[in-house]
């Protein structure tokens, strides 16, 4: 029994004692990297997606139904990853030779080139020029546009004035003829002439 009063007062005082805390060291975070879509393809093709025009059908499975024209979308093939190997690496074998940019590069100017040049910056100015009196005229011709038509009303209009004067004169044309020859009825005639004929 002394060995159970030995034990006791142990457990007590383990259960009394305090546990250190676990700490948990975590790999700091890495946050993620999205691709550019240059890049991408490297990783990951994407899906091949065609479009394509259906015109008016009627439905397979009822006659009675007309489908109208429509686009229809298809995915010719899914998105995959990209399995070839990086591009092959180039072993150097002699001296190292750059590769050079035709657009970062002078090109050798020759003289017929500098002929060349000349000779299409002055046809360059002879056109803007040509284009500049061709504006001028332009603008002439749009000023004068009104002035020829309210020339062309004036002239109906004068057309118009002459055609009813012609008609206001021949009226009076017409009815000086009939007073001239309401006259002539109505005047009375003179005595018969005398002549050596009368019997």
């Amino acid at each position: 029994m002394k060995t159970i009063i030995l034990f006791v007062p142990l457990l007590l005082l383990s259960a009394c004692a305090s546990k250190k805390p676990v700490i948990v060291n975590m790999p700091p975070s890495v946050p993620g990297t999205t691709l550019s879509s240059d890049d991408l393809e490297s990783v990951r093709y994407g899906e091949n997606v065609k479009a394509y025009s259906v015109g008016r059908y009627i439905d397979p499975n009822d006659g009675l139904v007309m489908h109208e024209a429509h686009t229809v979308y298809r995915i010719e093939t899914t998105a995959k990853w990209n399995l070839h190997p990086d591009p092959a690496v180039t072993v150097p074998m002699g001296p190292v030779v750059g590769i050079i940019d035709p657009a970062r590069c002078e090109s050798p100017i020759t003289a017929e080139v500098v002929a060349e040049v000349n000779r299409q910056k002055a046809a360059t100015q002879a056109l803007l020029e040509q284009g500049t009196r061709l504006n001028t005229a332009l603008n002439q011709l749009s000023q004068s546009v009104p002035v020829t038509k309210q020339i062309s009303d004036d002239n109906v209009q004068l057309k118009i004035a002459v055609h009813a004067t012609q008609q206001r004169l021949e009226t009076l044309e017409d009815a000086f003829r009939q007073k001239q020859a309401e006259a002539e009825f109505t005047t009375p005639s003179g005595p018969p002439k005398q002549g050596t004929n009368d019997w």
